[in-house]
């Protein structure tokens, strides 16, 4: 009997165990061809493909232009230094295709038609005005390459992010979260675009930012919740004492419009205010993805179906998850 007992438990483990598709995947290490030049003609090819696709977007630019940005790229002492910098700690031995395969697995497994793009690592610089550029410099979706901007994930301490990002983003620029700035590129990509010139309430951007998290657990369920949310540990017994008591507070909000009065509880802070320094920021971020988790499970909703959900029908996925803390 006992002998069944076990034989039964590894049975169901077995069914239970992941089983992602078999793909070709690769990553190619762009900055190290733009630092020591070309080693074989297809690194040529590949760093041209990568120039045209991503930094012309597709625009017919003149070779003798492109010829003219590899050598200011080449020529500039910042940007080699900076090249160097990355590649020590990220050197050649680095299986960035051991830490990533597993998500553009689990991602072909929902779009089996789509075309996988050629992942990149780059090294691109730092823009004027760090905020605005940070996060299409630390990965850009283009029509053939994913790019990922490593110069974004040296660490949290690196004397040389731009001066404009506080500790609080910085803490996420490290390399564990890789994977998470990846897989939210790939996510945004099938979802609608939500922007304040439309108006959107409070529950919409709840909603918008849930489907993410969401999705995010699905497809890097092995990273711990800290990493997916951009919290501490601190933040997450926060919410396990207080998470009811901050739930009603924000209730009354969820029809309001104006993102100044939501903003304290969905944008970019070190924490909520009105809670005080330890409580954890973006709220609504994580009561939405409690909703979308309760309803998706309810429903039993495809992930693809959930991230074409129309921002329309966010308000009524919100109320249909019945979703209180």
């Amino acid at each position: 009997m006992a002998i069944a007992a076990v034989c039964g438990v590894i049975l169901i483990a077995c069914q239970q165990e992941e089983k992602l598709p078999d793909i070709p995947f690769s990553v190619w290490r762009g900055e190290v061809v733009l630092r020591n030049g070309y080693k074989t003609p297809e690194d040529s090819i590949r760093l041209r493909a990568l120039f045209y696709d991503c930094f012309y977007e597709g625009q017919e630019v003149p070779d003798s232009l492109y010829q003219i940005d590899v050598k200011e790229f080449r020529e500039d002492s910042l940007f080699t230094w900076l090249i160097d910098t990355v590649l020590r700690r990220y050197p050649l031995s680095y299986n960035f295709e051991e830490k990533l395969k597993p998500l553009f697995q689990r991602w072909k497994a929902l779009y089996p038609q789509d075309s996988l793009p050629q992942v990149v690592t780059f090294v691109t610089g730092y823009g004027p005005v760090g905020a605005l550029t940070m996060e299409q410099d630390m990965c850009q979706l283009c029509r053939k390459h994913l790019m990922i901007g490593l110069h974004y994930f040296i660490s949290d301490t690196f004397g040389f992010y731009p001066p404009d990002l506080p500790y609080f983003i910085r803490r996420r620029l490290t390399e564990p979260h890789i994977p998470v700035f990846v897989a939210l590129r790939l996510i945004r990509s099938k979802m609608p675009q939500l922007s304040p010139r439309h108006l959107p309430k409070m529950v919409d951007y709840m909603v918008w930012h849930g489907i993410q998290l969401y999705a995010l657990e699905k497809l890097l369920p092995e990273l711990p919740d800290t990493l997916r949310l951009f919290y501490t540990a601190q933040h997450m017994q926060w919410l396990e004492e207080n998470a009811r008591y901050a739930y009603k507070e924000i209730l009354p909000y969820l029809q309001e419009t104006r993102y100044f009065t939501i903003q304290p509880y969905i944008g970019e802070e070190p924490f909520t205010k009105e809670y005080g320094r330890g409580s954890p920021p973006r709220l609504g971020w994580y009561f939405g993805w409690q909703a979308v988790r309760r309803y998706a499970e309810k429903k039993d909703i495809p992930l693809p179906e959930l991230l074409a959900t129309p921002v329309e029908k966010y308000a009524e996925l919100y109320e249909a998850s019945g979703y209180r803390p």
